[in-house]
């Protein structure tokens, strides 16, 4: 029985019924959600600051890819576990003379991992794979896949892998995990003025370590040990504050940290004038 005969396994049908992988920003639902398949446990849902909804990652390399778009300005959407319609794989599995993906001789839908939105309006469609699972022969049958559709359609389509991820930057994602990760049951009593506070005083030692100056200031208001850096990595987690991830954390230095919000007093002030 030829690909084009086989039917499409009844777990992507149902999806597609739900109209997952249609629409656009907040609207817009994932393919395949945590959970809806055995991962690496390193699987992890987080809110875009970016988008405003929360997104289905899948691994600690979809997290670090995730993170670097997310906290790009020129980003205006991302959208994850993007699926490519079965007619287009399956046309493009008869030209390339591949089996097309399936399990137990039933279809399954073919997705990008993400989807990203520019504002000049320029998409980039990235598939995110282990570097060491490259020369697994199904793996890069489906990269063919998915490199042959977005290029017809004028959209560049790199591979990201863990590779592209440096140490820095994964010592960054282990420190920010637990506070971006919506599942953690672990409550912040911090607010948003906490890091406004908090910005204020790190902008008067702009050569002094964060970490090293979180510890200073402890001391100088008598608060318990850890408090301003758990400020801190509360207001990167939610990008209340912005520093670069490809540095490690320790690092940074308080003339490295911007300020992404204000406060409400001045957002009054600002409205009356």
């Amino acid at each position: 029985m030829s690909d084009a005969d086989k039917p499409l396994n009844k777990k992507d049908q149902k999806r597609l019924d739900e109209k997952r992988g249609e629409g656009m920003g907040k609207d817009y639902v994932p393919f395949i959600k945590v959970g809806e398949f055995s991962s690496s446990g390193e699987s992890v849902r987080v809110k875009s600051a970016t988008v405003g909804r929360v997104h289905h990652l899948h691994s600690g390399n979809e997290l670090a890819a995730f993170l670097v778009f997310d906290w790009c300005k020129e980003v205006i959407d991302i959208r994850e576990q993007f699926p490519i319609p079965l007619a287009d794989s399956l046309i493009i599995c008869r030209q390339l003379g591949i089996r097309h993906p399936q399990e137990k001789s039933e279809l399954t839908i073919v997705t990008t991992d993400f989807l990203i939105n520019f504002a000049d309006g320029s998409q980039l469609a990235i598939p995110v794979k282990p570097a060491l699972k490259l020369d697994d022969r199904r793996i890069v049958e489906k990269l063919q896949i998915e490199k042959a559709y977005w290029e017809a359609l004028k959209v560049p389509c790199p591979i990201f892998t863990d590779q592209e991820v440096a140490n820095d930057l994964k010592m960054n994602l282990k420190w920010l995990k637990p506070l971006i990760d919506i599942d953690t049951e672990v409550e912040y009593p911090f607010s948003k003025q906490d890091v406004i506070d908090l910005a204020a005083r790190l902008a008067k030692q702009p050569k002094a370590y964060v970490a090293r100056h979180c510890a200073k200031l402890d001391d100088h208001y008598q608060l318990r040990e850890g408090t301003h850096i758990e400020v801190f990595r509360y207001g990167i987690a939610n990008q209340y504050l912005k520093a670069s991830l490809e540095i490690q954390f320790t690092e940074w230095k308080c003339e490295d940290v911007e300020l992404l919000i204000r406060s409400d007093t001045d957002l009054e002030v600002g409205n009356a004038s």
